[in-house]
């Protein structure tokens, strides 16, 4: 009897309390899962710590990229009509614009730039934590912490001038708040997840698919007869709420970027950056393997194997909710909050409506990867055992230590801020004053951060989808395209014509930032270019300055003439 007595407490020391209302009774069980200990906040906070620790050493080791410079151009503009107005070119909603509006205020060093990632990697941390904590308890929920610490997109996402970092802890706050209101009855907690999931749809709009989830999940509660009455009313209001600035952010915003250039030039960049594509990959089966390349993308070497837990963890997760229970319904909701947003996501992707794979638009579902990862682990916890703890952290930490370790302290990179400034002074020694600079729109937002600085450019749209820029003593012309390797230079001849004029067959400087990527070699340039002859040459590292006078398309492809050479 004793023995049945510590098994009992055992299993309830460990149980999570995802579900806590009988189907059909309308009220909350009063047996809540035991305080957590304050071991486990010591492993929290001491988790949560060295996972600062990493980001905050990669703060100043890349120079502010494209997208970091995009946010950084419209952040510095004016006022705050300004900011918005800049922002609305950009494929995202306008609160991260505003936000680094004011930290401008702060500095605007690479390093100060990107703190606000790094803070905001605490609170998502520890949101994220207490949420997986009400979902499975608070051991499992420390699996699921030490994924969300140590996967190296969130490490990096913790130190760069972008918005995710802000964007998870309003995610992970919504669905701590949710999952309170679900098991607690609790109306100001609906109202608190509303009002993180409304900040969130201004941070990212990924926030819809958010709100696609949780809504018709959140029907499946309502179906299972498990929430009073009034409160279905109010939630069924909060999702018309939620519906009208989803709706108002789409006609006011999204809407111009559907079936435009920069809409196919992403899915370009999207479908190139991947192993899997319709020349080697039956159609059906891309979907599910970018969804593979996610999770690979998150975990390295062990992502077949979180991979793998996912869908014993949904299963787990809807078993401990028909237990608790005792709803068939529950118990599939449960489980689907694991399935189905990755569901949705290669849905999204087979129709061409959102990316899927090793891309940062990706990293929406990674609370779910995490969930599914730490209710896979739930059958460790049943009983007490030491042993089974002690694998379970040898194995975590060989993952950190062969995975996350490598990449933050043997990191090699030729992208560092030393590097930027660098090239940017080679530009300025080797490109006389006045003179125009040809380049790609990825290396102009990175130069308007270290040529122009707070100095606020807007661009003048010329012929064929170029653009023109001052910076400082130069006029910058950027191609149509984000990278050079994207645009067929040769075969749109005629629009670099029209956009030069009489000075077209004048030579030109062409200045662009090669990012480490084979494609961006000149020499894997060149047969893309219209046929001229490359007078002089000057690079730092892979960063290029060629000046060129182009000919004719006519011609087989750029050639040396008597060209100076300088690095």
């Amino acid at each position: 009897m004793q023995s049945a007595v510590k098994k009992k407490e055992s299993e309830s020391a460990v149980e999570p309390v995802a579900v806590t209302a009988r189907e059909g009774h309308g009220h909350v069980d009063t047996e809540l899962p035991q305080r957590t200990s304050p071991a486990v906040w010591f492993l929290v906070a001491g988790i949560i710590l060295a996972g600062l620790v990493f980001r905050a050493r990669l703060l100043d080791t890349f120079y502010l990229d494209f997208d970091e410079a995009m946010h950084f151009q419209a952040a510095r503009e004016t006022s705050l009509k300004d900011v918005w107005l800049a922002s609305r070119i950009h494929t995202h909603p306008p609160l991260v614009f505003l936000f680094y509006h004011f930290w401008l205020n702060v500095g605007d060093s690479e390093v100060i730039l990107r703190l606000p990632a790094l803070i905001f990697s605490g609170s998502a941390l520890f949101l994220g934590y207490l949420w997986l904590r009400e979902m499975v308890g608070e051991k499992p929920a420390l699996v699921g912490l030490v994924f969300l610490t140590f996967s190296m997109p969130m490490v990096h996402l913790g130190a760069q001038m972008r918005c995710y970092t802000l964007l998870l802890t309003f995610i992970f706050a919504a669905l701590y708040f949710h999952e309170r209101f679900l098991q607690r009855h609790s109306l100001s907690a609906l109202i608190i997840s509303v009002a993180c999931l409304t900040l969130a749809m201004l941070t990212h709009y990924n926030t819809a698919w958010f709100l696609l989830v949780l809504g018709l999940l959140t029907l499946l509660r309502v179906f299972s007869g498990t929430l009073p009455g009034k409160l279905v009313i109010v939630w069924a209001l909060t999702q018309v709420v939620l519906l009208g600035v989803c709706m108002a952010l789409y006609f006011g915003h999204v809407r111009i970027f559907i079936n435009s250039d920069t809409q196919a030039d992403l899915w370009d960049f999207w479908i190139r950056d991947s192993d899997y594509t319709v020349q080697n990959t039956e159609p059906w089966k891309i979907p599910l393997m970018r969804l593979l390349e996610f999770i690979k993308f998150t975990a390295g070497f062990m992502g077949l194997l979180i991979a793998a837990c996912l869908l014993p963890g949904a299963i787990r997760l809807g078993k401990v909710a028909y237990k608790h229970s005792g709803s068939y319904i529950i118990a599939i909701e449960r489980g689907m909050l694991i399935l189905l947003p990755l569901l949705l996501a290669m849905l999204l992707f087979q129709f061409r409506i959102y990316p899927l794979g090793h891309t940062r638009h990706s990293m929406w579902l990674i609370p779910f990867v995490a969930l599914g990862l730490s209710a896979s682990t739930l059958f460790l916890f049943q009983h007490r055992g030491l042993w089974k703890n002690v694998a379970l952290a040898s194995v975590l930490g060989f993952w950190i230590v062969n995975y996350t370790v490598p990449i933050i302290f043997n990191f090699k990179t030729t992208q560092t801020p030393e590097a930027a400034h660098r090239f940017v002074r080679l530009i300025q020694d080797t490109v006389p004053a006045g003179e125009v600079i040809l380049t790609d729109e990825s290396t102009r937002n990175v130069l308007e951060y270290y040529l122009a600085g707070r100095q606020v450019t807007h661009g003048k749209q010329l012929e064929g989808g170029y653009s023109e820029y001052q910076m400082g003593k130069y006029r910058v012309v950027t191609i149509p395209k984000f990278h050079f390797f994207m645009y067929q230079f040769r075969k749109d001849w005629d629009s670099y014509l029209n956009v030069f004029k009489e000075s077209a067959k004048s030579p030109v400087w062409v200045v662009y930032l090669g990012y480490e990527r084979e494609e961006l070699k000149p020499e894997h340039l060149f047969p893309l270019f219209p046929a001229g002859e490359l007078t002089k040459q000057a690079h730092y590292l892979d960063n290029q300055i060629m000046r060129i006078r182009f000919l004719s398309p006519d011609f087989k492809s750029v050639r040396k003439a008597n060209s100076e050479s300088d690095s």
